[in-house]
């Protein structure tokens, strides 16, 4: 039986199905069901995503996720 989805992994999905984002990153969203899955994923934006969600879920500051997410772009890209 698979695991029901949580509110962040349905704002994960509706959000990587925009198509603007799927033209500039380059991935498929059916690739990714759930937060866990687009943290570990390859593709920069997928990850830039899901660290923004996941870290507000988890009471990060803003501060917080821009220095993870501006690191994790710097060595990215």
């Amino acid at each position: 039986m698979a695991k029901p989805l949580t509110n962040s992994d349905r704002m994960l999905q509706s959000v990587l199905r925009d198509p603007k984002l799927i033209s500039y990153g380059g991935y498929s969203p059916e690739d990714y069901d759930t937060v866990n899955e687009a943290l570990r994923s390859d593709n920069v934006c997928v990850q830039t995503v899901a660290k923004i969600i996941y870290g507000k879920d988890n009471g990060k500051s803003d501060k917080e996720i821009y220095n993870e997410i501006n690191n994790l772009l710097k060595s990215s890209i």
